[in-house]
This record gives C-alpha cells, structure tokens and sequence, in this order.
C-alpha cells in the first residue's frame, strides 16, 4: 500500500511540476504577425504567422514579446557542412534567405542532426530548425492576445522556471559560426563578411515612455487609424508610428472629433484612460486633435 501511495504522489508531483514550467501562450489578432530578430521595428523581419496562431511566450519587454520560433519558421544552410547521415560537419549558421548576409537566425553546432526540406538553390538548403537549437523571435505584443497576469513584474512567466540564457537581453551580439557560404563558391565567406554587425539596439518604445507620465499629460504624434479588431468604444482608434507602422497607442474621445481625424497624420494632447487588458497598450483619453 505504502509503495502505491508513493508511486501515485510521484505521478502527482511530476504532473505538477510539468504543468508549473509550461509557458504561458496568446493568440494572433492580427491578419499577420511579422516575427523579428529583436525587439523593436529596428531589427529585421524573418518570418510571418498567421490570424489566429497560438504563440508560445517566453517574456514579455514593454509592448513586445519574446517568443518560441513557431515549427512554420524555417532556416538555411549550407548543404556543403551537412553529412550524409545528416549531422553537420562543422558549426554553421542558419540564415532567414539563401545569402550569407541575410539575418542569422541562430548557431548549430558540429554533429547537430538537421531534417533537409525540399527547397534547394546555389548550394543552400532549407532545413527544418532542430528543436535543441532553442530559436526565440520578437513579436509586437499589440498584435497578441495572452493573460498579463501570467507574468510577474519583470515581464517573466509566474510560476515557471525560465533558463538564465533565456532571461538575458536579446541586445548581446550574435554568434556567427564560420564556412557560412554556399558550396557552388569557397567554403567559406569572404573575411569582410566573417563577422556580422551586432543587432542594432532596439528602438525606443513609445508606450513603454508613457507608462512613467499615466498622471501628467501626454502628447504623441502619429497616424490616427480605426482599429478593426476592436470590440470596445475605448479600443476603436488607434495611433500608429505611421500610416503602415507600429501601434503607439489607443486613443478614445469625442466620437465626431475623432472621426474627423481618421486616417490622418495628427498630434493628440490629453492623459491615461488604462490600458487594454490582453496586451497592455495604453489609451488615451484625447483632449485636443490637431491635424499636422
């Protein structure tokens, strides 16, 4: 009986801890959501997914995400450093396009087993990215539903066990592995391109500013658009970047006055009304619009 009783609280307890370090997820609301190196509009876009699509979320930065590379994100390589057992022959780079300068998705080590896709060109192959690479891309938080209080104050899930590496700024350089180039040419790429730049510093984000002036009056320019995905009075406008850019705020108000001022570039005065419980934007209760 003793030795029932123990089997089952350790079933118990390995449920328990299973379910502890599952990371939480959200969902798209956006007809498409570009996937980025870093976080922030700076950095390059190496993939998309789609309306609907579940995102694994690693921690939250501001109004960005840190997410799990979705299975659908591919990479290449060179097909040169792979075996015919499938294992790399060397470290190599897995690269967003067919181009030793295209964004480096991430390092394999030599011996790494990679599953060749059907796409190939010049030397280069697409393989499907092994899961112990461990890919994270940066996704706008704008464009994801998910719970905030699934994450603590420092935007890292509550109650899961989050590895260190993953905790650490994506700001630090990338690794970039040598013999990246394809095999119709040398081996390995010119040494003006060996080292890649590091990634750019992320851009300043303009939700996460006005998070510090919720009681004094805020001011921001930008593209005043009707938000289609809104089911809300306070989420019916939004103010982006610019006209196809990145959302900066919701904005609530005189209904005639703002939309008035729909589709155009215009400069909103006025002060925090909250923010949008699934991802954090904040809205704006707008005292005057103006027209730029």
């Amino acid at each position: 009986m003793k030795k029932f009783l123990s089997a089952v609280l350790t079933v118990l307890f390995t449920v328990a801890v299973s379910a502890a370090a599952a990371l939480p997820t959200g969902k798209v609301n956006a007809d498409k959501l570009n996937l980025r190196l870093g976080p922030g509009v700076v950095h390059p876009v190496v993939g998309s997914i789609p309306l609907d699509s579940e995102v694994t979320i690693i921690r939250v930065m501001n109004s960005w995400l840190e997410i799990k590379a979705p299975a659908t994100l591919t990479a290449y390589v060179s097909e040169a450093r792979i075996n015919a057992d499938g294992t790399l022959a060397g470290e190599l780079n897995m690269r967003s396009k067919m181009d030793v300068k295209s964004p480096c998705l991430g390092t394999l080590p030599k011996g790494t087993k990679v599953e060749r896709l059907e796409k190939r060109a010049n030397g280069w192959v697409q393989i499907k990215i092994p899961e112990s690479a461990g890919v994270k891309v940066y996704a706008a938080g704008f464009f994801v539903n998910y719970k905030s209080s699934d994450f603590d104050e420092k935007g890292n899930p509550v109650g899961c066990v989050v590895p260190e590496a993953e905790k650490k700024a994506a700001a630090e350089p990338e690794t970039t592995a040598k013999n990246d180039a394809p095999a119709v040419k040398a081996d390995k790429a010119p040494a003006s391109e060996k080292k890649e730049p590091a990634a750019p510093a992320a851009e300043k984000d303009v939700t996460a500013e006005t998070e510090k002036k919720t009681i004094e009056k805020i001011e921001l320019q930008g593209f005043l658009v009707k938000w289609k995905y809104s089911e809300t009075p306070e989420t019916a406008y939004a103010l982006l970047t610019g006209k196809d850019g990145f959302n900066q705020a919701f904005v609530t108000g005189d209904a005639g006055t703002l939309a008035g001022a729909e589709n155009k570039q215009v400069k909103i005065s006025g002060t925090a009304a909250g923010r949008f419980g699934n991802n954090g934007a904040i809205i704006i209760k707008a005292d005057t619009i103006a027209a730029l």
